[in-house]
């Protein structure tokens, strides 16, 4: 029996490496299902069989179901039931679903090596896309528009500021000057790139998750300050000249202190929101994206109808946290809070009390969470399955098997 569970258990962990390869690939929703459902299928017929089961009830685990519970309440009270109750198919079931894979199954120093390793080649295949559509279509901003790959510079960025510590954690731990040159010229390349895509929340992002990764590396033991320093002035080095290069890099910083004041309108799009929240600030209007389309929630309030009357852009409330309050509450925007300065703390803790693989992957799942769920949050809006692929790696690193040892 014991033999037969380890046949499944790698069965799954093959299916959550092909899953977070196609959570970056535009087509093939259908093969996404497929692996999300007969993956969760095999995990859950070899759940009593899984030693680190209990992990799911630690509080970073508990309290991401519990964020994911205030979605249901929403759903249930929501000024659209049926929508909403349809709509937590996509993101929430799905999100709940890869914390409970992610962070029993790849618990493991070897998986999380591969998870590492794939970080790297998907980084490889954005990068392709992005690059390819800004010289093939004479682009002024970097975004992929590809069949395999299609998205708004804002969301490109935001990718590849999720990859980027992963690829990091492979450049320190590489001791072969080939591969650590090769890794160096990717993170280079990705960085540039970022800047290209003229995203600015992406830009705030990239010098913060950049700056915890080196602060937190710092503090590892044996540092490598040559390595470090070396780096950093030859990605300053690069990016200098991309500044320099791109006329519409150097536009866009231009108007920064025009737009900084509104945040390119989003201040537009806040106001209704809030006045639109305060008339339900306990459990919001509820769960889905079409609901802040609808006119209903701003009839009573000074706007009469909903910001995307005034631009079809202003679908979109751009920060996460406001569109928590706006569909979810000051429930939802409490759970949340919590629970990312929970896991922030979590992942720190175990990162300084940690070295090697399991220090560094907990190092990058950091420096995540703080670019891209606090500093971009603030103008993007990250999906919930993001979020819980961050989780769980960070969770699966927590309390992972060493590398010498059978999982």
């Amino acid at each position: 029996m014991q033999k037969r569970y380890e046949i499944i258990d790698k069965i799954i962990a093959a299916e959550i490496y092909l899953l977070i390869l196609f959570m970056f690939v535009t087509k093939g929703e259908g093969i996404r299902n497929v692996l999300f459902f007969s993956s969760f299928f095999l995990w859950l017929v070899t759940l009593k069989h899984r030693p680190n089961r209990a992990l799911l009830l630690k509080p970073v685990p508990a309290l991401f179901f519990i964020f994911c519970g205030t979605i249901l309440a929403s759903a249930l009270f929501s000024i659209e039931p049926l929508y909403s109750l349809k709509s937590l198919l996509k993101d929430p079931l799905k999100s709940v679903i890869m914390v409970c894979m992610i962070a029993t199954v790849l618990s493991d120093e070897k998986r999380l090596r591969i998870c590492a390793y794939l970080s790297g080649v998907i980084l490889v295949f954005l990068l392709s896309q992005g690059y390819y559509s800004y010289w093939a279509y004479d682009l002024p901003l970097m975004k992929p528009i590809t069949l395999l790959r299609h998205s708004w510079h804002a969301r490109f960025a935001m990718d590849l500021n999720t990859l980027l510590p992963f690829t990091a954690l492979l450049f320190f731990m590489s001791k072969r000057t080939v591969v650590r040159i090769a890794l160096g010229a990717l993170l280079i390349t990705s960085t540039a790139a970022v800047l290209l895509s003229t995203s600015r929340g992406g830009m705030a992002a990239l010098f913060t998750t950049a700056g915890v990764w080196i602060f937190l590396a710092s503090k590892q033991k044996n540092v490598n300050w040559k390595l470090i320093l070396s780096g950093v002035t030859v990605t300053g080095m690069v990016l200098a000249l991309v500044l320099i290069s791109s006329s519409h890099i150097k536009q866009r910083l231009t108007d920064f202190s025009t737009d900084f004041a509104t945040l390119h309108e989003r201040t537009d799009i806040w106001g209704p929101l809030v006045s639109a929240s305060l008339l339900r600030p306990v459990i919001g209007w509820g769960y889905g994206d079409d609901i802040f389309s609808d006119d209903r929630p701003f009839q009573a309030t000074k706007y009469k109808e909903a910001p995307v009357h005034i631009k079809s852009a202003f679908r979109n409330p751009h920060n996460s946290f406001l569109k928590i309050l706006f569909h979810q509450g000051l429930l939802g925007v409490i759970s949340y809070v919590i629970l990312l300065g929970v896991v922030i703390k979590s992942f720190l803790q175990r990162a300084c009390s940690f070295s090697g693989l399991k220090s560094l992957m907990l190092i990058a799942c950091s420096s995540i969470m703080f670019g891209t769920y606090i500093v971009n949050s603030i103008v993007e809006n990250p999906h919930l399955t993001d979020l819980a692929l961050i989780v769980g790696i960070g969770c699966a690193a927590m309390y992972a098997n060493s590398e010498d040892s059978d999982h």
